[in-house]
Parts: structure tokens; C-alpha cells; sequence
């Protein structure tokens, strides 16, 4: 399944909602007389009878549409505004993931999973603007697979690793370079990547079950539609039974990310002519092959305090 949090017609607030065929959108959080989960981190948090639930409800919705029978609850995707999924407790990033990414300049492969924090409160979700910072000329994207995790844990085996596994939804790790980098020479990676709208993530979140391997999907990024990075993340070094055994010594919550990197063709290791970093108006298309597609709009207008 892929679910999503998004605003109804008219609603002041996010609702929980189930894809369904024909890009319709079944509000779960409107329908009435059944048990189930208000919100999606509330789904992921009552495990998989909250799930079940979720799927009964979206297969009845989904027979009901075939019969041609009005459903008040289902909304056409295109009528609705798409929030960030869930605001993450934490996410962990993951850096220099991909071969080629290293060779783009950006240093040497780490011998273990290594990276940096991303704070919550840089979560946006899919066609929201994002803003350029005043204090940068090197604002570049990252299209990265987020793995989004199921329970409380903590000191998690490899071979166990995808047992915590919720499901799968796109990250695009957006990065100041100058200040990343000048950070990096201090000891710590901070400002470089936490910053408002820093952390575009959706359009929703795909099951587990609907990805069996995901070390085997495609990554495009397009950049008002030129095509910028196109890899698979099977080129990951670090895989995710990895990322997730490393990580969880930290301890996970259920709707916690893990960002798995990014591969070669960011605005960094660019060397032609002109730039490949973000100016104003730019369209960044995050596609990742069984998910979709997670689109914003860069912007260099202040917000008014």
C-alpha cells in the first residue's frame, strides 16, 4: 500500500489516507463506524492489526469504485494537497554511500556507516517550495531512498535488520555545500544541512511488503527536467541490514528514517559549464523506481516573521 497524510478539499488539517487505483485518495481518518488508525504514524505505531485494517478498509473502497458507487471519502489525487507523511523523530542520514557519488569529489568512501543527523523540524512534503538560504551560492539536491522504520529498537542484528523495517519513501537531502563542507573541516556537519525546508520528504510511504528487494531501484533526479542523477540502489556500499544495525545503537521509534545516500550527479561534482546548483524556480523531480516521484520549487523569497 502506499500511504499518505494530506488535506482534504476545503480542511484546515491532515487527514490519513490509502492510495488507490486511478490516483484517488481514500481519507481513512473520515471513515466512521470502524477501528482505525487516525494518523499515519499512528498506523505504523499499532503494528500490523492496524495495518490489516487499513488494507480491509482501502480493498473495500477499491471494489466499491470498480462497481462505480460514490464514496464521499475518496478524493482524486489531484484535489487534495500532499503533506509530509509523518515528521520523523529522527533521521539519520547516511553519506558517501555510492561509489561514484565518492568520485565526484565529495572525499574517500567511509570504511562503515557514517553520516550525519537531519532534524525533524526541516520536513516538508511534496510540492512544497523549497527556500534557497540567503547565505549560500552552493545549494544542491540529494535524492535518497528513506527507509522508514516500524518499532521501538534498539542494538539491532544485520541479518534481523528488516524486521524493523515500516516501508520505503523518498528523501531529498537537500545541502548548503560551502558551509557543509567548511563544517567538515571543523569536525561536524550541521547548519550545512539543517536549515528550513532542508528535508523534502514523500509523496507518501510504500509498504515493505510492495519492495521486496529495495537494492534493486531506479534513482532519477530531474532539474526542470534534465535529467541530473541516474543510479540504482543496488550501488550502495553500505546496504540497509547495515545502516539499520549501525543506527539503532542510537535506538529507533516507529516512524524514526534512515536517508541511504545519494548517487553520482549532484550540482558538486558538476564540471562543466555554467552550474548545476539551485537557483530560483528551479523544478526538482525526486523519482525512485515502486515509490514515485517527490517534486518542489526552489525559491530565494524570505518568508515574512
Amino acid at each position: 500500500m502506499k500511504l499518505l497524510t494530506f488535506r482534504p478539499p476545503r480542511a484546515r488539517s491532515g487527514h490519513f489516507g490509502v492510495l488507490l487505483a486511478g490516483n484517488r485518495v481514500l481519507d481513512i481518518t473520515a471513515l466512521t463506524g470502524r477501528k482505525l488508525p487516525a494518523t499515519l504514524l499512528e498506523c505504523i505505531e499499532d503494528g500490523d492489526a492496524a495495518l490489516a485494517a487499513v488494507k480491509s478498509a482501502a480493498d473495500e473502497a477499491e471494489a466499491a469504485l470498480e462497481r462505480s458507487e460514490q464514496l464521499p471519502q475518496a478524493f482524486a489525487l489531484d484535489a487534495v494537497t500532499v503533506a509530509p507523511p509523518l515528521r520523523p523523530g529522527k533521521i539519520m542520514a547516511v553519506g558517501r554511500n555510492y561509489a561514484d557519488h565518492v568520485a565526484e569529489g565529495v572525499g574517500q568512501a567511509y570504511t562503515r556507516v557514517a553520516g550525519f543527523i537531519k532534524l525533524s523540524s526541516c520536513v516538508v512534503g511534496h510540492g512544497a517550495t523549497v527556500r534557497k538560504p540567503a547565505w549560500t551560492e552552493t545549494f544542491d539536491y540529494e535524492n535518497e531512498l528513506a527507509i522508514v522504520i516500524g518499532r521501538t529498537c534498539s542494538d539491532v542484528a544485520p541479518e534481523a535488520a528488516y524486521d524493523s523495517v515500516f516501508g520505503y519513501t523518498i528523501m531529498n537531502d537537500l545541502s548548503c555545500r560551502d558551509v557543509q563542507y567548511a563544517e567538515r573541516k571543523e569536525g561536524n556537519i550541521c547548519i550545512g544541512k539543517n536549515f528550513p525546508t532542508a528535508a523534502p520528504l514523500g509523496p507518501w510511504i510504500v509498504t515493505k511488503d510492495e519492495i521486496p528487494d529495495p537494492h534493486n531501484l531506479r534513482v532519477v533526479t530531474r532539474i526542470n527536467g534534465e535529467v541530473r542523477q541516474d543510479g540504482n540502489t543496488s550501488q550502495q556500499i553500505q546496504k540497509i541490514p547495515a545502516q539499520i544495525a549501525w543506527y539503532s545503537r542510537a535506538g529507533f521509534e516507529p516512524g524514526d528514517v534512515i536517508s541511504s545516500g545519494t548517487p553520482a550527479g549532484t550540482a558538486t561534482g558538476y564540471k562543466g559549464p555554467g552550474t548545476w546548483y539551485l537557483q530560483h524556480g528551479d523544478r526538482i523531480e525526486c523519482e525512485i523506481e515502486k515509490i514515485g516521484m517527490l517534486v518542489n520549487t526552489v525559491s530565494t523569497r524570505k518568508v515574512r516573521a
